[in-house]
């Protein structure tokens, strides 16, 4: 390393259409299981308002998102990131714009802005299922890249 020169921390960057809710969910529980060395971002293709439902359910399990804010992706730390994590619908959007490789992931989680519900107690039981979703896809990735699991070509969970 040059004299000077700054260790930069390993980023995983998590990436969801608006960034209103699973790339904020994710970004929440790796900060929790993610040593300090790692810098944690999200980001998304369009800007939205950060989503009550998913800020409600995060709040059940005493993770507060309330203050996280929903912004676009910036291609200068696209490009530079460790790893880079697309949540996306499957079945109802496109897939990110993201060239796949070695440190690119892929999961399938709803896009629960897209669905209609009953109620809102099932709304609600969606949101809540999807944290717990996510904490353990997060939990998974803590433990192959984190855990020094080193095989990560291209996964889609």
């Amino acid at each position: 390393m040059e004299r000077g020169t700054a260790m930069r921390k390993p980023t995983i960057y998590f990436l969801s259409y608006y960034n209103s809710c699973r790339s904020l969910i994710a970004v929440a529980w790796a900060k929790k299981l993610f040593s300090s060395k790692w810098q944690i971002e999200s980001a998304g293709l369009a800007k939205k308002q950060v989503n009550p439902a998913c800020v409600r359910a995060m709040r059940e399990v005493n993770v507060f998102i309330d203050d996280y804010d929903s912004g676009k992706i910036d291609l200068k730390t696209l490009n530079e990131a460790s790893y880079v994590v697309q949540m996306y619908d499957f079945k109802h959007e496109k897939t990110p714009p993201v060239e796949e490789g070695n440190n690119v992931m892929s999961w399938n989680l709803p896009n629960l802005s897209l669905y209609s519900f009953d109620s809102d107690e099932e709304e609600f039981a969606y949101y809540q299922e999807l944290c717990d979703e996510i904490a353990m896809k997060v939990k998974y990735l803590y433990e192959r890249i984190d855990g020094t699991k080193q095989n990560y070509t291209a996964w889609v969970m």
